[in-house]
């Protein structure tokens, strides 16, 4: 049965329906009404669809294609106001039917289960209430543990209280499993975000490609400026190009070359050593150096102490 039966059936008085409220189709009250907008005769939303499935005229014959439009609020304000009875078995309670679902909300001949878990109880809720009181299912919380247990079970609080507390270390443990889980997650996403960051600070060539160090060779035309002179120091290989040291700065790297070779400190520096920063001669300022010979880098301690401060 569907509900639109389900409906007609609980109105108390069908003979005294107002006829414009039937539907021209199936002559019952109508449900979910379509109206046409040229006889202005009443649909039920399902007859009127199966209608249109063979036919697209409108049942009373009117001379254009029909032409469906919702009705006016006065007629659904009418079947609205029409008396229904509850269909709950045992309730005599009648009502509007625009009152009908919000009584069956708390109608208490609805059927329903027992609340406690285990007990399979069905009836009416005005049942169920005496139910509940001779229930076998039936809980009660202790005073002082704070348990909850069956009436017919016997209750000893220390075992309880045992259970209780192997599960907050249980749920403990896992909180704190999940939560180092986080930190690791964290902690591998700053070293991702720290490489890159240090990736993006390598010298690069217009392609995007890093740079390799390389000990000066003579000859090769630096890429940016176009001279050829022995202070090309990066190199592309994917590119096959250099670049000189004013167009492409060393990376600082701290106590260790472009190239990660360990830096010798030396307060004595030769004559000829010139900072590959600043380009100035350190023999001649009076400075001490940071050198690798393996590589010919060096760095004036003064350009040193400045770009570890920067780093």
């Amino acid at each position: 049965m569907n509900s639109s039966a389900i409906l007609r059936d609980l109105i108390v008085d069908p003979t005294n329906i107002d006829q414009n409220l039937l539907c021209l189709i199936c002559q019952e009250l109508v449900i979910d009404p379509k109206e046409c907008s040229q006889c202005q005769n009443l649909f039920c939303s399902d007859c009127i669809t199966s209608w249109l499935q063979q036919k697209k005229k409108c049942p009373y014959n009117c001379s254009d294609e029909i032409q469906l439009k919702n009705p006016h609020r006065i007629v659904k304000n009418s079947i609205s106001q029409i008396e229904v009875k509850c269909l709950n078995k045992g309730c005599d309670k009648q009502m509007q039917i625009q009152s009908l679902d919000s009584h069956l909300l708390q109608c208490e001949y609805v059927e329903t289960k027992c609340p406690f878990p285990e007990c399979d109880f069905k009836d009416s809720l005005k049942q169920i209430k005496i139910h509940q009181l001779n229930c076998e299912h039936r809980t009660k919380n202790c005073e002082k543990c704070e348990g909850t247990y069956k009436i017919n079970q016997e209750h000893d609080c220390l075992i309880h209280l045992l259970k209780k507390l192997k599960l907050q270390e249980e749920n403990q443990l896992a909180y704190q499993k999940k939560t180092d889980q986080i930190i690791m997650d964290l902690v591998e996403r700053l070293n991702q975000l720290e490489n890159l960051q240090k990736g993006s600070n390598k010298p690069k060539c217009y392609q995007g490609h890093v740079l390799n160090w390389i000990y000066p060779k003579k000859g090769i035309q630096c890429e940016q400026c176009k001279q050829a002179n022995d202070n090309v120091r990066y190199i592309c290989e994917p590119c096959r190009i250099g670049y000189c040291q004013r167009c492409k700065q060393p990376e600082f790297k701290g106590n260790v070359c472009p190239s990660n070779h360990v830096l010798q400190f030396s307060q004595k520096p030769g004559f000829g050593l010139r900072c590959d920063f600043c380009r100035l001669n350190i023999y001649s300022k009076g400075d001490s150096v940071y050198s690798d010979r393996s590589c010919d880098f060096d760095i004036c301690n003064t350009c040193f102490q400045k770009l570890k401060v920067m780093k």
